[in-house]
């Protein structure tokens, strides 16, 4: 992962080798500029600066009006002021007028390092310290696994590194890929989604390349590619699996070189792009049946997400599920705003094969045909109705009562134990608490039904 950069402006050289030296230190990137003209020209060249630290007091442009034009061309670039002559009533206009803080000179090195690492902190992740959240952006889950693919996700988003995102259809992995792309240093610059398989493989090179005019029969101007577009921002290839193996070669020479060609162009056009990938395939057999060059998979898969299937994470359901109708109440507003407690559980022991692509499709359809206030079991397609009662009725045939009985109490223990130690997060004291049971024996049907978290 790269580091953040710094763009320090200051007048004074000897206060711009103290900064390099601390900074660089604390592992920061840093470039320095003696004047704001140096600094608003490194800004226009360089796409990845992280947060400018200026002077108040320069020759020419001073603080003030350096940070004026920056908050007009770049405004949610972070922006601290140095000053060793401000009064607090400086500090405080700088603040209006957009800086993240302001810092007075003498200062502590500490106190430096502390204001820089909460203005990357709190630009990025203004929502990280809420402790309740229930998810993150627009994905939610409060499950184990989902918590750290939001850790993930905000570990990673600082960098440039080429991340993979793996798991089944249906699953979210875009939502995965726009949420890096929203929290990282290029969020100001696109992100360009590319559907590998629903291009055609003739027309894929001219597509993310671009062409010139006259390239080919039809091409009667020119038209910059995909990746062009993304210059600066993210480029997301969806089912990267199904990508050509030669456009592989040419997409691997493009991360080496920074650089590409049109399609009957001579001039290289210089790229600055991070690549985000996804595939619902299995990575084994993708490199085994060579649906992905090993060449190319070690360069796009610096970082490896995954994301569990919805079967795997059914505390999650309730939340998606409020989630879901909250966002189809503010469109509609057809008053139904819950869902009856015999219809959730139906739904959070279903398997979802499509998984939350599914989940929504499904929900969506119930709302339209449920009567307020709530959507009930019978507003459930039939199937989901009927899928539960079915597998039960299958385990009675040809038992006996005793044996049926049994059957059912051992269902009952090892469903009600799992909803609750999920519920709870797999907190054993919590879980016996709410199921009015100890511990002990808690473990012991855990180890009796081989429950897994």
């Amino acid at each position: 992962m790269e580091n953040p950069e710094i763009l320090v402006i200051d007048d004074e050289k000897e206060m711009l080798v103290s900064y390099q030296k601390i900074l660089s230190r604390a592992g920061y990137s840093v470039t320095t500029a003696e004047t704001g003209d140096q600094g608003l020209s490194i800004l226009n060249e360089r796409q990845q600066v992280s947060l400018v630290l200026c002077d108040l007091k320069m020759p020419g442009m001073d603080g003030m009006e350096f940070l004026s034009i920056l908050k007009q061309n770049y405004p949610h670039l972070p922006f601290i002021m140095v000053t060793g002559f401000g009064t607090l009533e400086i500090g405080i206009e700088a603040v209006k007028n957009g800086a993240y803080d302001f810092i007075e000179k003498p200062f502590a090195r500490q106190k430096l390092l502390s204001t820089i690492e909460s203005a990357l902190k709190n630009i990025l992740f203004p929502q990280e310290n809420d402790k309740s959240v229930q998810g993150f952006d627009s994905i939610v889950g409060k499950s184990p696994a989902m918590r750290k693919i939001f850790d993930m996700i905000r570990k990673v988003s600082y960098g440039n590194a080429n991340i993979l995102i793996t798991g089944e259809s249906g699953v979210g992995k875009e939502l995965i890929a726009r949420s890096i792309h929203k929290h990282s240093l290029r969020r100001n610059h696109p992100i360009i989604p590319i559907n590998c398989g629903a291009l055609p493989e003739q027309l894929f090179e001219s597509e993310l390349f671009g062409y010139e005019k006259g390239a080919f029969t039809g091409a009667f101007q020119s038209k910059p590619g995909l990746v062009e577009l993304a210059n600066g921002g993210t480029l997301f290839l969806d089912e990267v699996c199904e990508m050509p193996q030669n456009m592989q070669v040419k997409l691997l020479r493009m991360l080496e070189e920074r650089k590409i060609r049109r399609i009957g162009g001579q001039k290289e056009i210089p790229v600055n792009i991070r690549v985000l990938s996804a595939t619902n395939r299995n990575l084994e057999d993708a490199l085994k049946q060579e649906w992905l060059r090993e060449d190319f998979f070690y360069r796009i898969n610096t970082i490896q997400i995954h994301i569990p299937p919805l079967r795997e994470r059914s505390n999650d359901i309730p939340l998606l599920v409020n989630h879901l109708l909250k966002g189809l109440e503010q469109k509609y507003n057809r008053n139904i705003q819950k869902i009856e407690q015999r219809a959730l559980d139906v739904l959070c022991s279903y398997p979802w094969p499509g998984n939350v692509r599914e989940l929504q499709n499904i929900i969506e359809r119930t709302y339209y045909l449920a009567s307020p206030p709530q959507i009930d079991l019978s507003d459930l397609p039939s199937d989901l109705q009927q899928q539960d009662v079915e597998e039960v009725y299958s385990q009675w045939e040809n038992l006996p009562y005793k044996k049926a009985k049994e059957r059912m109490l051992e269902r009952f223990e090892k469903e009600y134990l799992l909803y609750h130690l999920n519920h709870y997060d797999w907190n054993i004291s919590r879980t016996a608490e709410a199921c009015g049971i100890d511990r002990r024996t808690i473990h012991r049907l855990i180890n009796k039904y081989k429950l897994k978290k």
